[in-house]
């Protein structure tokens, strides 16, 4: 075990760009949002009189309402760390192999009393667990910030935030939820990540060319072949990995209901095969379903292979 955190230390601090300082900056960037909607809103507001009666109207509304439209906020402002976050995450995998091979320093880790499989898992453990956990503390920070902010703001029109919005908004709960479907989403993703894992183990070089262009190529071959057979165009294998990534659970899209408003919605965009509502239930749907199960059987052949050709890999 001291091994393994070992190295998810080291991977932490040679990769602290990716998982301590981009969550920050997309935090920062909320932030400085909502600091520019403040100085607009004084520049152009005389005496803050429209802000002044929005926030009357806000306190008039039923509290179950205020309660709905502010947790829907909190679960929505996910969507964008969520974005970055896989972004981050690809192209560290895409990496975690290959990095060592291209500096040639991979006989220096080699030698080190930890074994290819403990390498393997704390790579995976990064994108599964570390990555996950760096976003949602910087998207609870940017909550907390952003709640002072308003706070402030607020209190400076005579009003209180506290009664207002503090009190029903219910942050624990979103931040629970948000944090289930980042694990949730780690274990759905699997099947990439091995992808990932399995390219940066054997790539000479350009791993990003090796991870997208086989996909591309099949899916393109599917498709021509059976446009000649039935001069239709039926499902590939792009299609494929498109309905699995709309069928994810984490949350990425917002559907827009005529009934109740926008109500956040898991997966992106919103297909049939699973209720996309945000539910512990609909999330736990996804993990123990057939797609799951296929999906953890893929994933262990790309890791299987990943292990293998790390254990023959050299610095050549």
């Amino acid at each position: 075990m001291n091994r393994l955190l070992a190295l998810m230390q080291r991977e932490f601090w040679e990769n602290k760009g990716a998982f301590r300082t981009t969550p920050l900056v997309i935090g920062g960037i909320y932030v400085l949002g909502a600091l520019m909607m403040i100085f607009t809103t004084a520049h152009i507001d005389n005496e803050l009189y429209t802000f002044k009666e929005s926030v009357r109207f806000a306190a008039q509304q039923p509290e179950e309402l205020r309660s709905q439209v502010l947790y829907q906020g909190l679960l929505a402002s996910s969507v964008f760390f969520t974005i970055v976050m896989w972004f981050v995450v690809f192209f560290y995998l895409l990496g975690a192999l290959y990095d060592d091979r291209k500096d040639r320093s991979i006989l220096f880790w080699k030698s080190l009393p930890a074994s290819d499989t403990l390498t393997l898992v704390s790579k995976l453990l990064m994108a599964m667990v570390v990555a996950p956990a760096a976003f949602l503390a910087a998207l609870i920070v940017t909550h907390l910030v952003i709640a002072i902010i308003a706070s402030l703001m607020i209190l400076a029109v005579d009003q209180n935030p506290w009664t207002l919005f503090l009190s029903v908004s219910q942050p624990i709960k979103a931040w629970s939820l948000i944090g289930l479907t980042y694990l949730a989403q780690s274990i759905w993703a699997l099947p990439l990540f091995g992808w990932l894992l399995l390219v940066s183990s054997f790539a000479p070089r350009l791993p990003l060319l090796f991870a997208v262009l086989p996909p591309l190529i099949i899916s393109g071959l599917q498709t021509w072949i059976g446009f000649l057979r039935t001069f239709t165009f039926e499902n590939n294998l792009w299609g494929v990995i498109g309905r699995w990534f709309a069928h994810s659970p984490a949350i990425m899209s917002v559907q827009i209901d005529d009934d109740d408003g926008g109500n956040v919605a898991l997966g992106a965009p919103v297909v049939d095969g699973f209720d996309h509502a945000i539910t512990v239930m609909n999330i736990f749907d996804r993990l123990l379903s057939l797609e799951m199960l296929a999906g953890l059987v893929v994933a262990v052949v790309f890791l299987a292979g990943a292990l293998w050709f790390r254990h023959r890999a050299t610095d050549n």
